[in-house]
């Protein structure tokens, strides 16, 4: 693994391809914001931690995606990471595959579960994916990613990889290592468990920061939109237990226990007090991806987080109306028909 590509050099793929830079790895960072291209280009990359853990400055290979044709002149990759959103994953896995050795692969380091999508385009064999457990960063200008959560330790992994038939490989070690320069991370048998616990805490929190333009911190001390959390949370753990699915603990929560919270007192007051635990751990500016997006008046993945819940929920028969209500209100603040307001919980919850 001596060669990596980034495709989408954002708040993950930026973070992580830092990091991976400053340990002298050979990286290439493909982006297709022309200004982030350019910052990186002069100046390279800063990255600043929470209360300064994992804070780097760091010259960077930088691409623009048009500039990458010219790779053809050079060695190929031995493993490239897809960081950009969801619904961009077939073109950026289309745009790096000529570049691939023979023997490389692609992983998914992205919201969302895209393995297939990816796996569909590059081969089964050549795929693998990344759950990014308790890394949350925010690309703020070019040049500059903020991190607002603590890195992760050996209780509670910032990543774990795993291949799609679930075995232990050298190359899953291999990309764990590259992944390790910039947090924990583990090799994990249980890939699909793993993505549906991510896709957890994505569809449980994440839209209800783009719906109310709240931060991570005042949706969770506020007693409704907590409340609508930890309902979109019990739905989604029924929609992965009835596909088959292992969960895994991810997000400093206790899954079992979130997914009896809507109708067990004493689970409903323990996941309370973890989630009130998870908010104060983190900064006061923290907002997720999806609440970065709409205050940026740019499309978001709700259709690949609630909307994916609420799909998969209607197939095996569980009930995901309030997932497909999310999914819809975030989409008409979208085409601006809407502005997010906590003033629209009123439109979510029953």
């Amino acid at each position: 693994m001596t060669r990596v590509c980034f495709v989408g050099a954002g708040a993950v793929g930026g973070y992580l391809g830092a990091h991976m830079s400053k340990a002298d790895v050979d990286v290439t960072l493909v982006d297709a914001w022309p200004e982030h291209v350019d910052a990186m280009r002069r100046k390279g990359l800063t990255v600043r931690g929470m209360n300064g853990a994992g804070s780097i400055e760091t010259p960077v290979r930088a691409l623009h995606v048009s500039d990458v044709p010219q790779l053809v002149r050079e060695k190929p990759f031995d493993v490239a990471f897809i960081a950009v959103k969801s619904y961009d994953t077939e073109w950026a896995t289309q745009l790096v595959l000529p570049y691939l050795s023979p023997t490389g692969c692609v992983v998914s380091l992205q919201n969302g579960i895209n393995e297939e999508t990816i796996a569909s385009i590059a081969g089964w064999s050549r795929t693998l994916g990344c759950s990014v457990s308790a890394l949350a960063a925010e690309l703020v200008e070019p040049g500059l990613i903020v991190r607002n959560s603590p890195l992760g330790d050996e209780k509670k992994a910032g990543l774990r990889v795993g291949e799609l038939h679930g075995q232990d490989t050298p190359r899953a070690r291999l990309i764990s290592g590259l992944l390790a320069h910039g947090d924990t991370c583990k090799v994990t048998s249980n890939l699909w468990g793993e993505r549906w616990s991510k896709l957890t805490i994505n569809a449980m929190r994440n839209g209800v920061c783009a719906l109310t333009g709240m931060t991570g911190k005042q949706r969770d001390t506020n007693e409704v939109s907590r409340e609508l959390t930890v309902r979109l949370g019990s739905s989604c753990i029924r929609v992965g237990r009835a596909l088959g699915l292992a969960l895994e603990p991810v997000g400093g929560l206790d899954l079992e226990l979130l997914a009896r919270a809507d109708e067990d007192a004493a689970a409903h007051e323990t996941i309370t007090r973890m989630i009130m635990e998870v908010a104060n751990s983190r900064s006061d500016a923290q907002r997720p991806s999806m609440g970065q997006d709409i205050l940026k008046g740019r499309r978001t993945e709700t259709e690949y987080i609630n909307g994916l819940v609420a799909r998969r929920g209607e197939e095996v028969g569980v009930d995901v109306r309030i997932h497909r209500r999310v999914n819809e209100v975030i989409k008409r603040i979208e085409k601006g028909e809407l502005s997010p307001s906590p003033a629209l919980l009123a439109e979510i919850v029953d």
